[in-house]
């Protein structure tokens, strides 16, 4: 058996609290040996000679003292569990000579002739070793270098002198030894078991503090998320109910001004613009949560981002009045080239609106493997205490009363979240009143695999009408969508359940032969039918696996993350035509 402390820190925490209950059961032995010690002399006074029996309970007594010292030196010290070995084994020392000491009395108290003497030697030697088994089997070898130097010396004595009397007890000695050493073992293991299942319970409950602490969080964020949620979403709408009712208005005066109404009709636009823009970021990070997003791993030239991002922001920075400068970095990264996009759009466009005047600069450095993407601004910098809380939803420095013009709060929640989804690192330095650096780490590519893995143009509409399956039970939409299909010089079939989908299979295998060339579902039908559902139905019913894409306002991350786990395209509710025109166009 190993006594030694195991190598994981577990098993070092339970052998360091073992050594801890050897050290703390040490004290009542001592006081026990005192009075046996004085007990002895007392009883054996009249039998042995005062010299040997003085002499031995002076040494008894010295060795306790030092035993005594040693023992609360140790306790009120504070170990490290590397230490437990060296602890232990001292201990053992100690243990050893005084087993020593006590076993002396079967060589130097040896009395053939003195039963009274004989007897007390069997009783003390018996008393000693079976009293010492559980103080000291939380560590074994402590116990058997007590116990063996005890007996055996009378065993041996015993054996030595012979006669049936004396060989008896010698064997008796002997098998009480190999008890006390059995059962010593089996006192270590219940021992040991209660240590390691106490540190288990401790660690349950350290977790389960942990995971009601976490889930506590959760919810207040959860809660903050929809509070500032609501706010957002009601001002917008707040702001169409007002536009809406200014128009009706308008329309029952004597006398309407196509100017004025053209005035209301931008101004609807710009609010119902605000309310999309909030939602598709809010399905953003709920794709995200789902595990929607999939990653698609490219190398590629880091410059062609970059570019992209000065074309994208470089209007915005001049109608700012702020200088705008985007390094050029020729250099080849692999990752999601999309992804990384949106980091970077969220960083620039986060510099830009925290930035009154000065500059916002984007650039690139090696940083051995990789490479650091950073975005400098001279804006109003962030504090130290806030610099995590920025990642988080709906959190906004200096924007405590949720001016739209300093953006929704959900920018570096998405960057976050993207960037955990890529695996790859994200900084941010900033002093307060002088700017911020954000930075993201992407790994460099080898220059080889770049132009196999360009970005392939997307496929432009070959101008062939489509036929279309489009299914909703909401009557508006169903009705909205097959119009704007229609005038785009499809033919759509639109039906509200999956029943008369089925039929609509059915009708047009039977009619020109051929297959759907789309299926648009919503997601959430009548009869807890899903789009989904409905895809697989038409799928099988055809025969073919039809293109199909799945329309949803839900934004539940089981909603999602079901449409995704059946490789099926998501479309989010309110649906632009031009995102349906990129579906088509997609369409070989």
């Amino acid at each position: 058996m190993n006594y030694q402390p195991a190598a994981s820190a577990v098993e070092m925490r339970i052998f360091d609290e073992l050594v801890n209950v050897l050290y703390r059961q040490a004290t009542p032995i001592f006081f026990g040996n005192f009075s046996v010690v004085i007990l002895s002399v007392y009883l054996l006074w009249n039998e042995l000679a005062h010299s040997v029996l003085l002499s031995w309970a002076a040494a008894i007594f010295l060795l306790t003292l030092i035993r005594i010292v040693i023992v609360r030196r140790d306790l009120r010290l504070t170990h490290r569990p590397d230490q437990a070995a060296r602890r232990a084994w001292i201990y053992t020392l100690f243990a050893g000579l005084s087993g020593c000491l006590w076993g002396s009395i079967g060589i130097f108290f040896f009395a053939p002739d003195s039963t009274i003497v004989t007897v007390f030697i069997c009783i003390l030697l018996a008393g000693m070793t079976g009293g010492s088994v559980a103080s000291q089997s939380s560590f074994p070898p402590a116990y058997y270098a007590f116990a063996l130097p005890t007996v055996l010396p009378f065993a041996i004595r015993c054996f030595m002198y012979g006669g049936p009397l004396f060989s008896v007890l010698a064997l008796l000695s002997l098998f009480l030894l190999g008890v006390n050493l059995a059962y010593s073992r089996n006192v270590h293991r219940t021992v040991r078991e209660a240590v390691s299942l106490r540190f288990e319970n401790n660690e349950l409950i350290a977790q389960l503090r942990q995971e009601k602490e976490r889930a506590e969080s959760a919810s207040r964020s959860k809660s903050q998320f929809l509070a500032a949620a609501s706010h957002d979403l009601r001002q917008p709408t707040h702001a169409l109910g007002l536009y809406i009712a200014t128009l009706r208005a308008m329309c029952n005066a004597p006398a309407v001004r196509g100017e004025e109404v053209g005035n209301i009709a931008g101004k609807l636009q710009t609010a119902l613009k605000g309310l999309v823009q909030l939602l598709d970021v809010l399905l953003d990070i709920s794709k995200l949560d789902a595990g929607a997003v999939k990653v698609k791993r490219e190398v590629f030239d880091l410059q062609d981002v970059l570019e992209t991002i000065d074309q994208q922001f470089s209007a915005v920075a001049v109608e700012q009045k702020l200088r705008f400068i985007v390094r050029p970095a020729a250099v080849l990264v692999q990752t999601d080239r999309a992804l990384l996009h949106s980091i970077l759009a969220n960083f620039v466009s986060n510099a830009l609106r925290y930035t009154e005047r000065g500059k916002v600069l984007v650039g690139a450095r090696r940083r051995g493997d990789f490479v650091e993407v950073q975005v400098l601004d001279t804006g109003i910098g962030i504090a130290a205490g806030q610099s995590q809380l920025i990642f988080s939803e709906f959190y906004q420095v200096g924007n405590a009363a949720r001016r739209r013009e300093h953006g929704l709060g959900l920018g570096l929640a998405i960057v976050k979240r993207t960037a955990d989804l890529l695996k790859i690192r994200i900084g941010l330095r900033s002093t307060p009143g002088r700017g911020s650096v954000f930075s993201v780490w992407l790994p460099l590519a080898p220059p080889v695999e770049a132009v196999a893995n360009r970005e392939k143009p997307v496929p432009v509409a070959s101008g062939t009408a489509k036929n279309i399956l489009v299914i909703d039970d909401d009557a508006s939409v169903l009705d909205s969508m097959r119009l704007l299909l229609s005038s785009w010089g499809h033919q759509v079939t639109a039906v509200s359940s999956l029943g008369a989908a089925l039929q609509a299979v059915k009708t047009q295998q039977g009619g020109s032969g051929l297959a759907f060339d789309l299926i648009l579902s919503d997601f959430r039908l009548t009869e807890n039918v899903s789009g989904v559902d409905v895809v697989q139905a038409v799928r099988q019913a055809s025969g073919y696996t039809i293109p199909a894409v799945v329309i949803t306002g839900d934004t539940s991350v089981e909603s999602i993350r079901s449409i995704a786990d059946a490789n099926l395209r998501i479309l989010h509710k309110p649906l632009a035509p031009e995102m349906l025109q990129e579906v088509l166009r997609d369409l070989h």
